[in-house]
C-alpha cells in the first residue's frame, strides 16, 4: 500500500546535514543498483538530501532524507536552513513493515550569504557517507 500526501513546508524548518547519490534497491536481487538513479520524467540524477525537520509549533524534530532530482549535487553549509519545493511524503506498508519516503521537486539554500560547499567536496563527502 502506498499513499502520497503533499506537505505544507511553511510550518517546518529544514536544516541541511548532507547529500548522497541515490541508488535504487532491487528487492528481487536484494542489492542496490550500480548506477545512480534518475528521475523517470526529466532524466536528472536523484540525490538524497539529509536534513533535520523542525516543527516548532509542536516542539518536534527529526532526521529525514528527501530525494531530489538535480543536475548537480544539492549542497549547502552544514546546518544551514534549506527549503524544498513540491515536497511530498509517501507512506508505505510492505511485508509487515511500514515507513515513509520523502520526495521534492527542488532544493534551495535559504542562506545565500554563506558560500555553499564546493560541488567536488560535497560529492566526495556524499560518496563516503551512508544514509
Amino acid at each position: 500500500m502506498l499513499s502520497t500526501k503533499p506537505i505544507d513546508g511553511s510550518q517546518l524548518t529544514f536544516r541541511y546535514s548532507g547529500t548522497a547519490q541515490h541508488f535504487a534497491y532491487d528487492r528481487d536481487a536484494e542489492k542496490r543498483a550500480k548506477d545512480q538513479s534518475r528521475n523517470p520524467d526529466t532524466g536528472l540524477p536523484l540525490w538524497k538530501v539529509r536534513c533535520v525537520a523542525v516543527y516548532r509549533l509542536a516542539g518536534e524534530h527529526g532526521e529525514i532524507t528527501v530525494t531530489v532530482p538535480s543536475k548537480e549535487p544539492p549542497t549547502a553549509e552544514f546546518d544551514a536552513e534549506i527549503m524544498f519545493a513540491g515536497l511530498v511524503v509517501k507512506d508505505w506498508t510492505m511485508n509487515g513493515n511500514q515507513g515513509q519516503t520523502w520526495q521534492a521537486e527542488s532544493f534551495t539554500s535559504l542562506n545565500p550569504t554563506a558560500p555553499p560547499s564546493s560541488t567536488a567536496t560535497g560529492a566526495k563527502k556524499a560518496s563516503g557517507a551512508s544514509a
